[in-house]
């Protein structure tokens, strides 16, 4: 009985050694890392353009600390992650979502610039599409609108310039198309509608000499006079000045 029972201490002190090795090793091997640690961590890994670690990294900061301050902050970069590494589409999702979580964080006008430059960056050539265009400047007069006093306002305003131009040139592209089309009804409609849409345009002018051309082709003489009087008075310097004045000369 005696045996016995030094057998089941010895057991026992085996047991506890090998719990207390076993503890050891653990807290040796698996360091706990803190939220600011793991954030900073990702930080770095996307001040060195390692996008796909660092979305990685802040990821788990949002797993691990969904509570903390440095969630939010993930989120964003998370976001940005995908923007700086020109995945656009994925960057304003991310973008959008944090817009409906946090809608009245004070990053927000920063991430709806965002969101219009991540549209911005895919703006086609003149000749195609140009929804993202239209997205891009959508986002911009929103910011403009709803955060006038933002240190991202000016930005957007100069984007939105770029933007209303964009469209501009693509409306005269598509009204020469159908003004070479023989399409001059069609080819008026758009002209006019760039006057009236886009009226700092630089293509004014020359949109007033294809107004005055188009009316010819319909035998509208006095609009047509009317068009290229008109861009000889308020564009005299014109490159297109020059036509309208041999043009007009032909009206009789």
């Amino acid at each position: 009985m005696k045996a016995l029972i030094q057998i089941y201490a010895l057991l026992l002190l085996s047991s506890l050694l090998m719990l207390s090795m076993t503890g050891c090793s653990g807290t040796g091997k698996k360091k706990v890392i803190s939220v600011s640690e793991l954030f900073n961590k990702a930080s770095a890994y996307y001040e060195s353009k390692k996008y796909l670690r660092a979305r990685e990294t802040f990821q788990e900061v949002k797993d691990n600390y969904p509570l903390s301050k440095y969630s939010t902050l993930a989120k964003l970069r998370i976001a940005d992650s995908y923007y700086h590494e020109g995945k656009y589409n994925e960057a304003i999702l991310v973008y959008e979502d944090f817009k409906k979580l946090h809608p009245t964080n004070p990053i927000i006008p920063y991430v709806i610039f965002q969101v219009g430059m991540a549209c911005f960056e895919q703006i086609l050539s003149v000749d195609r599409d140009q929804t993202f265009t239209h997205s891009a400047a959508k986002q911009f007069e929103h910011l403009i609108s709803r955060y006038p006093s933002s240190t991202y306002a000016a930005s957007a305003q100069e984007k939105l310039e770029t933007c209303g131009e964009k469209l501009a040139q693509h409306e005269f592209y598509v009204g020469r198309f159908y003004f070479r089309s023989k399409k001059y009804k069609v080819a008026l409609y758009r002209f006019n509608v760039l006057l009236k849409d886009f009226p700092l345009s630089s293509l004014k002018d020359k949109t007033y000499l294809y107004i005055g051309k188009s009316h010819l082709r319909l035998e509208e003489k006095e609009k047509a006079k009317d068009a290229f009087t008109y861009l000889l008075q308020n564009y005299p310097q014109s490159e297109y000045s020059s036509d309208a004045q041999a043009l007009l000369s032909q009206i009789k």
